[in-house]
């Protein structure tokens, strides 16, 4: 009965995996706080569902055609299976950051933009 407002896992569809929902949740409370001491609270979940539906259906999309298992398919469709002693030997680390900071940049991980969003007026 009555508005109900979502954060994290029960708010977005996601894997289940590397803390999305967990870090999500922080994010979206940290919205939901911001929004909160300057809005009055329809207003708030109103701007706050506005302001997180484009990143989070961003990250959605982006598990759907990058799965959290990249990394691993990746080296499986390099290896053919075969057993390998040194991961660096199958992909650089230069490709392991360049994956790992390109999802951290969709999922908002990025540190000075979560800043960001705590300090807004």
């Amino acid at each position: 009965f009555g508005r109900v407002t979502l954060l994290g896992d029960a708010a977005h569809p996601m894997y289940p995996r590397g803390g999305n929902g967990a870090a999500q949740s922080i994010i979206d409370a940290r919205t939901v706080a911001g929004l909160l001491s300057r809005l009055e609270p329809p207003e708030a979940f109103l701007a706050y569902e506005t302001e997180r539906l484009a990143p989070t259906a961003r990250i959605v999309r982006t598990n759907r055609t990058q799965p959290p298992d990249a990394i691993i398919n990746l080296v499986e469709e390099r290896t053919g299976g075969a057993p390998f002693t040194r991961l660096e030997d199958v992909i650089s680390q230069e490709e392991l950051r360049g994956v790992v900071q390109g999802y951290a940049s969709v999922a908002g991980y990025d540190i000075a933009a979560a800043n960001q969003v705590a300090v807004r007026p």
